[in-house]
């Protein structure tokens, strides 16, 4: 898995002499989460506990290609160290913190595939998912 700002590989992006760059983070708009991030936080939202290899499994049935349990494992500590999840037992459980920092996201992503109409529940959406993901469509 490529280096990314949240595991010391990334670089602040380039701005003026003396200019802050300052994340969304910072100032409470967003959390600064990668795609992978996501998906863990989704993946334990809808099953937890789970271990580092079912997670890959999951992964891997969504973006259909192996994700190795060792790749996710700089986004799961990631993803302890700002408490948005917990570690016990050898699994993985999403925090109320872990939730909360999900959220805009998962709004932001319904509103993606409804095209901005405002015309999908986030509730119903979700509910249809997972009725397709127990008929194995």
């Amino acid at each position: 898995m490529p280096p990314t700002s949240r595991n010391g590989g990334g670089r602040m992006p380039p701005s003026e002499p003396g200019a802050t760059v300052i994340p969304l983070s910072a100032v409470g708009a967003l959390a600064d989460m990668s795609v992978v991030e996501f998906c863990l936080g989704m993946a334990l939202s809808r099953r937890a506990p789970q271990s580092a290899g079912e997670l890959a499994a999951e992964l891997s049935a969504w973006f259909d290609r192996q994700v190795r349990s060792r790749a996710i494992k700089a986004p799961l500590e990631a993803m302890l160290g700002r408490g948005w999840v917990a570690h016990g037992c050898g699994t993985y459980t999403l925090s109320e913190t872990g939730t909360a920092a999900l959220t805009p996201f998962t709004h932001a992503l319904v509103r993606m595939l409804d095209g901005g109409r405002r015309l999908l529940d986030l509730a119903v959406f979700m509910s249809l998912i997972k009725e397709f993901e127990r008929s194995g469509s």
